[in-house]
């Protein structure tokens, strides 16, 4: 085998030169059609009694296609290999030349960029602490009882309608003095502030009592779905029926128990709910100092990238866009994707996957079995049959890669935070947990 590496004086397209006797492709062509031959009927003959120029004739040009494409892509890669090349994405093959007992092709790659990794001290990241605090504890108790609340009645004909609280009523829209199509309902629920009616309407409602018909005002905004009412002002002759306001649950015995704490007491209640919330924002505090961590690494490298991993990148987030939109019952091609969409996800997405398999060789940092096992035990720890989950991601080889990923990014991480310039950011609950959802 004769190998010619023309390399670039910029860029990372390489091109390469390979010339290789056909001695061994015939061989491997005669011996596929006989093993055809053996199997293949055709009237007249009786079950591998086939003529091997009969085969020829009919099967020698796709055999012999089909070898020499595995032949080049072998002898490709055997060819980088002998050159000590890496090879980023797929190969293009230009040029084939079959004669005089040898076979030359040509084809253009991209190799892997030399990456110079600095030192983690020159990073400069942000870095979360926070903890669950008894407000905090409170604030999600007071979540599951409105879950659980129930709308009373009020029996005063002097109640007035606050915001927070339920109308029972009937609407009226009208516009110029015309009801219009489906702007009227009878017995509609509303909780007033919920935002569920356009601007102003629920505003209209708030200090009427039992009883009363009113007469509001209300413009419908410019990027309402309707063509015709956008922008269109309108009145709406409101009747309300009643006024409910919420009735909490009270925190006793069989409202603890609900929740499958058979000690019943608000103590066993609070502790249950303090130790998930602490494991929940314990993974949302490692998930985004990970993120701060490697964000802030790819800042102070420089990295050129090979165009045919961005493109495969590309490609992998658009055909993940697609199977997501068909699950939610949408036509990707409705919302008319672009690649430039996912350009520079994709292009930052392949910088971080170089720099930190990079980071990987030179650490020697895998993900243990026993890493993965307490990953797992952690996960799990939160529901009901902790085992079944832990079955779950046994049986998942694509879960289990995936976990083993996280792990290294996360030693990736801790070991950048260990050495950088680290400014700690002290949050609360809410603030992490509702910005990792």
């Amino acid at each position: 085998m004769q190998v010619t590496v023309e390399k670039p004086e910029q860029g990372l397209e390489h091109k390469i030169t390979v010339t290789f006797p056909s001695d061994e492709m015939n061989s491997q062509i005669e011996k596929r059609l006989n093993e055809i031959r053996r199997k293949v009927k055709m009237d007249g003959f009786r079950p591998g009694k086939v003529p091997l120029s009969v085969v020829k004739q009919r099967h020698g040009e796709q055999v012999k296609q089909e070898v020499m494409g595995e032949k080049i892509q072998q002898t490709f890669y055997d060819a980088v290999a002998q050159e000590s090349l890496k090879v980023a994405g797929y190969p293009m093959f230009d040029e084939l030349d079959d004669k005089d007992g040898s076979i030359t092709f040509t084809a253009r790659f991209e190799t892997y960029p030399e990456i110079t990794v600095p030192e983690f001290s020159g990073v400069k990241a942000e870095k979360i602490t926070a903890e669950v605090t008894d407000k905090d504890v409170d604030n999600m108790i007071n979540r599951l009882r409105e879950q659980r609340m129930a709308w009373k009645p009020s029996k005063s004909a002097a109640k007035k309608a606050k915001k927070g609280e339920q109308v029972i009523m009937d609407f009226v829209g009208k516009i110029d003095g015309v009801a219009f199509e489906n702007g009227s309902a009878e017995n509609v629920p509303l909780e007033l502030g919920s935002g569920r009616m356009i601007p102003g309407f629920e505003d209209g409602i708030i200090g009427m009592k039992k009883g009363e018909e009113k007469t509001i005002e209300v413009t419908f905004p410019e990027e309402y779905q309707s063509e015709e009412l956008k922008g269109k002002t309108a009145t709406f002759d409101i009747t309300v029926h009643s006024i409910s306001t919420k009735e909490l649950p009270e925190i006793d015995e069989e409202f603890v128990k609900s929740f499958g704490i058979e000690a019943g007491t608000e103590e066993a209640l609070r502790n249950e709910i303090k130790e998930n919330m602490a494991k929940e924002l314990a993974r949302a505090v490692q998930n985004q100092n990970r993120t701060a961590a490697l964000d802030a690494l790819q800042e102070i490298v420089d990295v050129q990238l090979p165009k045919s991993l961005v493109d495969q990148e590309v490609q992998n987030l658009m055909n993940n866009m697609a199977q997501n939109l068909q699950q939610q019952g949408m036509k990707p091609e409705d919302l008319n994707m672009s690649a430039d969409h996912f350009q520079a996800d994709a292009e930052k997405r392949v910088k971080l996957g170089l720099i930190m398999g990079d980071i990987i060789r030179a650490n020697n940092i895998v993900a243990s079995d026993e890493d993965v096992d307490a990953f797992i035990q952690e996960q799990a720890s939160s529901y009901e049959d902790p085992s079944e989950v832990v079955n779950w991601y046994k049986q998942n080889p694509q879960a289990m890669n995936e976990i083993k990923a996280i792990i290294v990014e996360n030693s990736i991480a801790e070991k950048i935070l260990s050495e950088a310039k680290v400014k700690e950011v002290k949050k609360s609950f809410e603030e992490v947990v509702n910005t990792a959802a």
